[in-house]
């Protein structure tokens, strides 16, 4: 329970900077208590007893006791007491333990009212303090060495100096005593200076909490200015770099959700000259598109403010196009010196100095627009992160002038309806009516059109009475070109099966025929399979298809292969060749193969969540002493009951083998 509130218990820098300083302090005071006072008089007080020891061993190595003659010690031994004013007594005993010499410093025993003492009473005291008959506070002040007396190898008694370490131990109280004062003065400089350096951290560390919890509740006009020359303002810098960052980007949410409520081509220009305008403090702006009969003209669609509006025009060349094109990015005019006739038609046009800023606006790699940003208010120049800025607000504004043209072209859509129904019979005309018999290959395959015409296409081709081919292919893209391509795609087919038995070699050559009249903007991914029913072999190679998906009916487990291969048409031939590459499968009885197109995987719900290779895997792993038509019926229906009610979005199509 008490560690647990500790853990929650909220300790702040400055208690945890003034604890970690005095700690420190205590701990050096510590150090140097020890060294300088303990160990140091630890040092004197073993010095002391081993001076008194020696002198224990100079009076028993006197020799007169050879014959007995025990006074001979006194004389000795009141010396030894003269000398030394720290013993407080030396005391001679015999092997009886009988006391038969004795020297008393009365310095050190208090007599009371008494001057002198006499022999016997000397000998009583010294018999006390030997037999420590003291008081308890005097314990430790008392010390005394004890030294046995050998004579002819015999031990004839003992000699015992007691002495004082009162003195010693005084020093060490004081010096103690005044180690305290001092710890107890440095601590209070500590938390003084501790409280003060803790100050300069937590001070700028509030102001920044108190700026996150204002952006936290959607104030995102918050800057730290923090002159402190060290990782504080660097960290203010970073702080400020980032709230700049989120209202760039909540400013960009905001853009792009009023693009979205726009349709009107004029609207959608407006929008976009007066809000860039704003977010950027530009003085006037300049909006110009493409005109749609001349490719070198740009006309004025709007600006900003509304006041400077009037019909203008640039004449561009294809050189400077071209350059726009390739820079894709937004450049002051003083940077157009490399091409000074379109320089100085915008100074002439827009009278704008060499600050203005031209955007081109690029959409799907084709220029449909010009941007200028004539100098702001302030007067500075704009900062590369401004541009970048400008770049993305650009970006998304193409995007829905782009929409906007888009729509305005559909003024036909009814007549394009009815083309599209007559595509979407023809591109159905051009499926197989019916799937083939063949002896030991169960097949099945299906395409479920979405609303528009696709691409998608798959066939079965005898070869001859025991092989057979199937191809199963997506053009990219909808609509009637989408469809006029697959149309192409089945008429080469129809005159490749028959030359080539390899389906790498047909794809290749299949690729070599496209490419010379395909769109550049299009390309063809397919998978060609030929199963031979004599070796029970399938042999496919795939030109940047979706896998080929078997179930091994004897383990029960499912493989996906993925061979290397690149899409038809996007390569004139030499590499399509060196990617692409050839795989064998074994056929055994009942082993089911499924060839698919994305429509199935990338299929969405209404929470545009897709359903994935995964979920396709895990359905054909559940299949079981199933004939092909029951395995597609079920893949369809689970990926149906996984869409809900969500419109498709492009073909389903599938073909479905079960070898038996």
């Amino acid at each position: 329970m008490g560690i647990s509130i500790l853990k929650r218990l909220k300790i702040g820098i400055k208690f945890k900077i003034t604890f970690f300083i005095v700690l420190l302090v205590i701990v050096m005071m510590s150090t140097v208590t020890y060294i300088l006072t303990i160990r140091e008089l630890n040092l004197r007080v073993a010095q002391v007893k081993l001076r008194m020891e020696r002198l224990a061993n100079n009076i028993a190595t006197i020799r007169s006791v050879e014959v007995q003659d025990w006074d001979v010690y006194q004389s000795y031994i009141d010396n030894q007491l003269r000398l030394n004013p720290d013993i407080v007594y030396i005391a001679i005993f015999d092997e009886g333990n009988e006391l038969k010499a004795h020297a008393l410093n009365t310095l050190w025993v208090d007599l009371g009212y008494r001057q002198t003492l006499d022999p016997w009473e000397q000998a009583n005291i010294v018999w006390q303090l030997d037999q420590r008959q003291i008081a308890e506070e005097s314990q430790r002040d008392l010390e005394v060495k004890s030294v046995g007396i050998v004579v002819g190898g015999q031990n004839v008694g003992t000699v015992k100096v007691g002495f004082s370490l009162v003195d010693l131990n005084d020093e060490l109280r004081s010096n103690l005593i005044r180690n305290f004062s001092l710890a107890l003065i440095f601590i209070g400089l500590a938390i003084t200076v501790s409280m003060s350096v803790s100050q300069k951290i937590v001070t700028p560390l509030g102001k920044l909490t108190k700026a996150m919890q204002r952006i936290s509740e959607g104030d995102l006009e918050q800057e730290l200015h923090l002159a402190s020359r060290d990782e504080i303002e660097e960290m203010a810098k970073t702080f400020n770099f980032m709230t700049k960052g989120l209202r760039e980007k909540r400013w960009i949410e905001n853009f792009t959700r009023e693009l979205g409520f726009q349709i009107e081509l004029r609207k959608i220009t407006g929008l976009i000259v007066r809000r860039i305008s704003e977010a950027l403090d530009g003085q006037r702006g300049f909006l110009f598109l493409g005109n749609k009969d001349d490719g070198h003209r740009f006309d004025l669609w709007d600006a900003y403010p509304e006041s400077v509006k009037q019909k203008l025009a640039l004449e561009c060349t294809p050189s400077f196009l071209d350059a726009l094109v390739r820079m894709s990015r937004v450049v002051s005019l003083d940077r157009l010196a490399d091409h000074p006739q379109a320089r100085d038609q915008l100074r002439s046009v827009l009278a704008v100095d060499d600050r203005a800023l031209v955007s081109p606006i690029i959409v799907k790699e084709e220029l449909i627009g010009l941007f200028v940003l004539d100098g702001r208010q302030t007067k500075a120049p704009y900062s590369a992160e401004e541009k970048a800025f400008l770049e993305t607000l650009i970006s998304q504004g193409g995007f829905a002038i782009e929409n906007a043209l888009l729509l305005e072209d559909l003024t036909e859509q009814e007549r394009l309806q009815r083309e599209l129904e007559i595509a979407r019979r023809v591109q159905q005309s051009l499926l197989p009516q019916q799937n083939p018999r063949v002896n030991g290959l169960d097949i099945d395959g299906v395409c479920i059109p979405a609303t528009e015409v696709g691409g998608d296409y798959y066939d079965f081709f005898p070869i001859d009475d025991h092989t057979l081919g199937i191809a199963i292919a997506d053009v990219t893209g909808k609509g009637t070109s989408a469809s006029f391509y697959m149309a192409v795609v089945k008429g080469m087919m129809l005159s490749l099966v028959s030359i080539f038995t390899s389906p790498k070699q047909l794809l290749v050559e299949l690729n070599r025929r496209l490419y010379g009249v395909m769109d550049r903007t299009m390309f063809v991914t397919m998978t060609y399979a030929v199963v031979d029913l004599k070796k029970r072999r399938l042999t496919f190679a795939r030109a940047g298809h979706n896998a080929l998906i078997v179930r091994n009916a004897e383990k029960s487990d499912v493989d996906c292969f993925i061979p290397p291969g690149l899409g038809i048409g996007l390569d004139e031939g030499s590499l399509f060749a060196k990617e692409i590459s050839e795989e064998h499968i074994q056929l055994k009885r009942g082993d089911i193969l499924i060839l698919y197109t994305d429509g199935i995987s990338e299929a969405m719900n209404a929470q545009k969540e897709e359903f994935g290779e995964h979920r396709l895997v895990n359905c054909v792993k559940e299949v079981d002493h199933q004939n092909a038509h029951t395995v597609r019926e079920n893949i369809i229906r689970t990926v149906m009951d996984f869409v809900e009610d969500t419109p498709q979005h492009d073909d389903m199509t599938m073909v479905i083998l079960k070898a038996n």
